[in-house]
């Protein structure tokens, strides 16, 4: 459009109506030809239509630029100087503003790429959920914990668990509480807390989780050395005097037998009485040796940790126990996957580990006849490196499952409780963890987790 002074050429058709309209009435006041009242009138209606397309066309103009900001369009430019001074006024305001509209989006824009970078980098795992049942994961730290790309909806929840579903769903903005998810069937116990967000004038309930589970397994640990350490201190005070007194008395009646006891009657209750003594010394003995197993548990160094290549690691493993093994009619195999895998440990303390779970498994299937055990060492989803013991056995009962890594159970009538439970305290010392897994037909699966 060409832009001229806006007062001139408005003037100039108000004059041009001015005049054709008072000339039409002078024409129609003393009855001129109808020709150039048609001629006038046409002029008018050109006049007026030509006034209006003039205005409307400079408020198109204003219109369209102002409508620019609505879509954070500030790259356009309105030039109406030539319109006159008071729209030179007009430019530069509105030069003015779109300079100012366009300082603040850009700072807006700029704060909220350094928002959503905090978000994404920040360690600590969220959700926002939506009020029509929509999940958005906002930061890396939700897909990392959780082990997927996305989660969109309340139903996405159940494959980590009922409980959490339900935790999610029922925990109130201001609460906190404890819950547990399945992530890689690996138990995890997370604290919720939740907080209300309003955006765009619709309210969301954010839900973070922060992790204990190391916490939980630190003061575990701390419990059970403290506890153990206690009993077996004055167990074995008790015991030793016990021990001691028995067989004092042991030696006592033997001096007494060695002599010509002539008392038949004498002689049969004395031996009586060694032998129950004897039974004391042996139950007492039995019993610190019990107690001085445990407190191997309360004893265990911090590991030092080198760098295995699990491939020599299992062939060196099965190499100390091939014999003993085929002895029982057992068969032993290995996996390594990749091929050159390595793992950051202590290998004494990981053939403690290793080796208890080889002799459960093996006396798990010690009677089947066609006895068999996999290891298998590989890198889970989270680039964890997972260390398997599974043998083709029956596998055990769901609830005893549940406490086999605690210290003094066990199924077995010779069993001291000690193996499995060490086990899992020297994943606790590697910052990793023990779990016992089992499918139909499938025996045991023993899984440390580094």
């Amino acid at each position: 459009m060409k832009f001229e002074r806006y007062d001139f050429q408005v003037g100039l058709r108000l004059v041009i109506l001015f005049g054709a309209m008072l000339g039409l009435a002078f024409t129609i006041a003393y009855d001129r030809e109808i020709s150039l009242v048609v001629i006038l009138g046409t002029i008018i209606l050109v006049t007026a239509i030509s006034f209006v397309r003039y205005t409307n066309s400079v408020v198109r103009d204003l219109g369209r630029f102002l409508a620019g900001f609505r879509y954070g369009d500030f790259q356009q430019t309105l030039s109406v100087r030539r319109l006159g001074a008071s729209f030179q006024e007009l430019e530069v305001g509105l030069q003015h503003a779109v300079d100012r509209l366009q300082s603040m989006h850009t700072k807006q824009e700029q704060q909220a790429i350094y928002l959503q970078s905090l978000l994404q980098h920040m360690p600590l795992p969220f959700l926002i959920l939506h009020d029509d049942g929509r999940i958005k994961i906002m930061n890396m730290a939700t897909r990392r914990a959780f082990n997927v790309a996305e989660i969109t909806n309340l139903d996405d929840l159940n494959r980590f668990g009922a409980t959490f579903q339900r935790d999610v769903l029922q925990i109130k903005p201001g609460e906190s509480l404890l819950s547990n998810i399945m992530i890689d069937s690996t138990d995890e116990y997370y604290i919720l807390t939740a907080t209300e967000i309003t955006m765009d004038g619709r309210t969301q309930k954010l839900v973070a989780l922060l992790n204990v589970q190391e916490e939980l397994d630190a003061t575990e640990l701390a419990t059970w050395q403290n506890l153990l350490r206690v009993t077996s201190h004055e167990i074995l005070n008790s015991l030793a005097p016990v021990s001691s007194c028995a067989q004092t008395a042991e030696s006592l009646i033997g001096d007494v037998l060695a002599n010509d006891v002539s008392n038949t009657e004498i002689r049969g209750d004395l031996e009586d009485i060694r032998d129950a003594i004897d039974t004391i010394a042996r139950r007492s003995e039995g019993l610190m040796r019990f107690v001085r197993s445990y407190r191997q548990l309360t004893r265990m160094p911090l590991p030092k940790t080198q760098s295995i290549s699990l491939d020599d690691y299992f062939r060196r493993l099965q190499s100390l126990l091939i014999d003993e093994l085929t002895q029982s009619g057992i068969s032993l195999h290995s996996d390594v996957h990749p091929s050159g895998l390595t793992l950051l440990a202590d290998e004494d303390m990981l053939d403690q580990a290793m080796i208890n779970l080889v002799r459960n498994a093996a006396d798990a299937v010690r009677d089947s006849g066609k006895g068999q055990i996999e290891l298998r060492a590989y890198i889970d989803n989270k680039q964890r490196v997972i260390l398997e013991v599974e043998d083709n056995g029956a596998g055990i009962e769901a609830e005893i499952a549940k406490s086999i890594f605690v210290p003094f159970f066990t199924t077995k009538t010779q069993g001291s409780g000690v193996g499995l439970a060490l086990v899992r305290y020297i994943m606790l010392t590697h910052g990793g963890t023990a779990l016992y897994s089992s499918a139909d037909g499938r025996g045991s699966i023993f899984r440390l987790i580094f």
